[in-house]
């Protein structure tokens, strides 16, 4: 016997009561769940921090623009200008920039590191002249500048006033100037610590003062 919950579709295919067919496996679709949108990150809505934020964001622009500022100062700072009747050469850590007469500036506007890595050493042109006044008498800058006498009211004081002996034992009081020209400004520049200084020492020396 046939089950009363048994009965036959119209294409003869014998379906049971609770809606399955014995002749074939029927394939139910289930809907698909629609997706939901992916939530956004909580915004926590904290004036603090925004306010700081803001703070240093600003911070850094101004640092940068010291920075900026700065590097500028420090290059414009080595701008330089060798005057009329001189020229002048660069050393960097110590050495000359250049080869031969190349190491010389002509006057005029010129670009060096600033100092420590740069040096500028400035040479003089033309006439220059050093004094020698210690074979003189000890006067002030007061009384050379009055044309006053070194003898006026009193005498040779050999513990003050200079002089100069002479091969036959005589005393002299000397004062001389020297002019003389640079005619090789490198060795001026590079072979003296002060060529100026060496220059009034030979005079010095020359005149044979004693004290």
């Amino acid at each position: 016997m046939s089950d009363p919950k048994d009965h036959f579709d119209g294409d003869g295919a014998q379906k049971r009561g609770d809606g399955r067919s014995s002749g074939g496996a029927i394939t139910l679709e289930r809907p698909r769940p629609t997706p939901e949108p992916p939530q956004e990150p909580e915004v926590i809505d904290d004036t603090g921090t925004q306010a700081l934020s803001e703070a240093l964001r600003s911070s850094f622009v101004v640092v940068k623009i010291l920075m900026v500022g700065l590097v500028a100062v420090f290059l414009f700072s080595g701008v330089f200008t060798v005057p009329s009747q001189q020229k002048a050469i660069i050393l960097r850590f110590g050495k000359p920039i250049g080869i031969g007469e190349k190491m010389l500036l002509e006057p005029g506007l010129h670009f060096a590191f600033p100092y420590p890595i740069d040096e500028k050493v400035f040479i003089p042109l033309g006439q220059q002249s050093v004094k020698s006044s210690v074979g003189w008498y000890a006067v002030t800058p007061a009384e050379e500048a009055a044309g006053q006498e070194p003898y006026a009211g009193g005498s040779l004081n050999p513990a003050v006033d200079s002089y100069t002996l002479t091969a036959d034992a005589n005393i002299l009081h000397v004062r001389a100037t020297v002019n003389y020209l640079i005619t090789e400004p490198l060795k001026y520049a590079l072979k003296f610590a002060n060529a100026s200084c060496a220059v009034q020492n030979a005079v010095y020396f020359s005149i044979g003062y004693a004290t």
